[in-house]
């Protein structure tokens, strides 16, 4: 009889804890979403940037008599290609917020097998363009917002459009971006 009790009791408690579990879901979803800050030209049309927060991985490097040499982080973007393709010479309108349009930067990627990596983890050490006057046209928009085009044309490959005083996600110093792919001819 009191295994059948506490067989009743665990089922009970499991219930409990996936009603719950469907409340807060179900909450979560109704969250107001943020505006999107970042678009870029497609068709004549602004289409919203889908942003992607990188990952990090730590690699140990050697031990050598109580010094560690060798260590190293790489920062890297899941997926062998962005989603969001685009010709040689983008056009971005941004709406920067808690920064100025000159703390943007265009980032190259190193593709990899399964995802893209940044040449560097600091973004201080990559190689950017700066959005600024010398390398972008620039048009200003209502609402303090920006028409931002490469006066040069991209090399084909991955890309990524960064804030780079923003700061970090999380303690391993993961950021957001906005990635795109400019495609050959």
């Amino acid at each position: 009889m009191k295994s059948i009790f506490m067989l009743r009791n665990a089922s009970w408690r499991f219930f409990l804890v996936a009603l719950l579990f469907g409340i807060s879901g179900a909450l979560h979803a109704q969250m107001p979403t943020p505006d999107p800050t970042v678009f870029i030209i497609v068709n004549d049309q602004k289409a919203p940037m889908r942003s992607v927060t990188s990952q990090t991985e730590e690699k140990k490097g050697w031990d050598i008599q109580g010094i560690n040499v060798g260590k190293k982080l790489i920062r890297y973007f899941w997926g062998k290609q962005s989603k969001q393709l685009t010709e040689r010479k983008p056009c971005f309108v941004i709406y920067p917020k808690d920064a100025t349009l000159n703390d943007y930067a265009l980032i190259r990627l190193n593709k990899r097998r399964d995802h893209r990596r940044l040449p560097y983890a600091d973004l201080n050490e990559c190689g950017s363009i700066r959005i600024n006057i010398d390398s972008f046209v620039i048009e200003n928009l209502p609402e303090m917002g920006f028409f931002v085009t490469p006066k040069e044309e991209l090399f084909p490959g991955e890309y990524i459009l960064v804030n780079l005083k923003q700061t970090p996600c999380n303690e391993s110093g993961d950021i957001v971006a906005y990635d795109f792919s400019v495609q050959g001819k």
